[in-house]
């Protein structure tokens, strides 16, 4: 079985600043891989563990993206591929360049994307990647319920319901946080990937379908107060009080 892991890497903190150029500034702020993606690369892996094969990461990013393949690799995933281009690809334009960078590899089984990236929140990634590929595709999965070389049982947590489908391969899956936390690299395989040299695929030209007019960082948070009090429920009283008033604004 051959499964492609698609990642992203995003700045850990939210609170960035716009530069003139109406452009994201995420410097000094640490580098991370996407929360849902390593959830999803846990999916793969766990796949990869009962079924044999390969499992390849794929990221679409700059040259520090290669700490996030490495990382994977050391996670115990067998290849990982590297796509750059130049400027700033939208959703559509990103999920083409992708969709090119797969189809120079060996035919995948599986595909799977994390649920959303936390940086842009457009969940739209994976739902086009399948459109745009003519695959089978299934949102918000939290669990691998089986797995057969024909076949994937997922399960699904919806708002209000958990939902179990099966699917038949290939299939495109996006993957949400479940109960299965994403294992950590032991010592020894991050030593041993720190230094991997990772194949860089470089994308061709492309045309953003849309473009940003404008873009404003997120309000700052009020700061917090600590209610003074001779003892807990004075302290409560206050609290009640001062909540009751501010509804009433």
């Amino acid at each position: 079985m051959h499964i492609i892991a698609c990642i992203k890497q995003v700045p850990r903190d939210n609170s960035v600043a716009i530069d003139a150029n109406k452009r994201v500034d995420v410097s000094g702020i640490e580098p991370i891989l996407n929360l849902f993606d390593e959830y999803a690369l846990e999916a793969a892996l766990s796949l990869n563990d009962e079924h044999g094969g390969d499992v390849t990461v794929l990221s679409l990013g700059s040259d520090d993206t290669v700490d996030q393949l490495r990382r994977s690799l050391a996670m115990g995933a067998t290849n990982a591929v590297l796509v750059t281009a130049d400027g700033e690809p939208d959703v559509a334009s990103a999920v083409g360049i992708v969709q090119s960078a797969i189809a120079t590899l060996a035919a995948a089984d599986v595909i799977v994307c994390g649920r959303n990236a936390t940086d842009d929140e457009s969940a739209a990634f994976g739902p086009m990647l399948a459109r745009r590929m003519g695959w089978t595709h299934v949102t918000y999965v939290t669990k691998i319920v089986s797995s057969s070389a024909t076949h994937l049982e997922l399960e699904r947590s919806l708002e209000d319901e958990t939902e179990v489908v099966k699917v038949p391969l290939p299939v495109l899956i996006s993957v949400g946080k479940g109960a299965v936390e994403p294992r950590f690299p032991s010592l020894l395989r991050v030593r041993k990937y720190a230094k991997a040299e990772v194949p860089v695929i470089v994308a061709g030209a492309y045309t953003n379908a849309a473009s940003v007019v404008d873009r404003v960082p997120p309000a700052a948070r009020k700061a917090g107060e600590i209610i003074a009090g001779a003892d807990v429920a004075s302290k409560v009283r206050t609290l009640v009080d001062r909540l009751i008033a501010d509804q009433a604004l």
